[in-house]
């Protein structure tokens, strides 16, 4: 079994708007949930999916939930903390409904609503082959990595070997839990911040898919806009065969 587990428990306090959560605000009448739920509604590697929701207002996501008729989704949880916590409280409810050790967990930002289906897929194939999977995107400027105002050569890196984090991560749910649990109080060297760096920390390759789409998160008003272009993009591609 395949499970999606989308992560839309944020405030939204960058987006400066009148205090509605950032993934419930409407691009083109539709909220930016509900956009991301459909990609996993039409992946046909996903069997189930699990919202994770600010517990205010998971009686609103699910109302979202039987308008748009997301038969995919099987629950929706509330959210902790943090990112960690609020992925724990979506696999408790993927436990509840039976998953095996083996069963694979799509974790998703639900304000990433451009991620492509095979972007999707490909994270299943990979996970199922090595056990967990991470979205990249190769970097398409240079990079410099030093820690005060001055750089010397070595803090230049090869961009051809440079990559940008987005989304999704996806593990074996075994693995997943583990990973979890051993790192949930890490923050030296660094915080741990999602389940691919933890992996890696307990010393795990992390196997990575490479995605070249515009596959954004919404944090700030700019990126609504962006977003708003790039659906409309897509319609017309759509529409007039581009």
């Amino acid at each position: 079994m395949n499970y999606g587990l989308i992560l839309a428990g944020g405030v939204g306090q960058r987006m400066r708007n009148s205090g509605m959560p950032k993934q419930f605000l409407e691009v083109f009448q539709k909220p930016i949930i509900i956009y991301t739920l459909e990609k996993f509604e039409k992946c046909t590697d996903i069997d189930r999916t699990v919202v994770v929701c600010n517990a205010s207002w998971t009686e609103y996501m699910e109302g979202l939930l039987r308008k748009y008729q997301l038969t995919k989704v099987i629950a929706v949880v509330p959210g902790g903390k943090d990112r960690q916590s609020s992925i724990r409280s979506g696999i408790r409810s993927i436990r509840k409904d039976g998953a095996k050790e083996t069963d694979i967990v799509v974790v998703h930002d639900g304000v990433r609503p451009l991620v492509e289906c095979a972007i999707i897929s490909e994270n299943v194939r990979v996970a199922q082959q090595y056990g967990c999977a991470m979205t990249v995107k190769p970097a398409i400027e240079s990079v410099c990595i030093c820690e005060n105002d001055e750089a010397e050569f070595e803090n230049f890196k090869k961009r051809d070997n440079t990559y940008r984090l987005t989304a999704p991560q996806t593990f074996r749910l075994g693995i997943l839990t583990d990973t979890l649990q051993k790192t949930s109080d890490i923050t030296e060297p660094i915080p741990i911040l999602d389940p691919a760096m933890g992996y890696a920390y307990l010393g795990n390759p992390v196997h990575l898919v490479k995605e070249n789409n515009n596959n954004i998160k919404i944090t700030t008003p700019e990126d609504y806009y962006i977003l708003k272009a790039m659906l409309e993009l897509e319609e017309n591609r759509y529409v007039f065969g581009l």
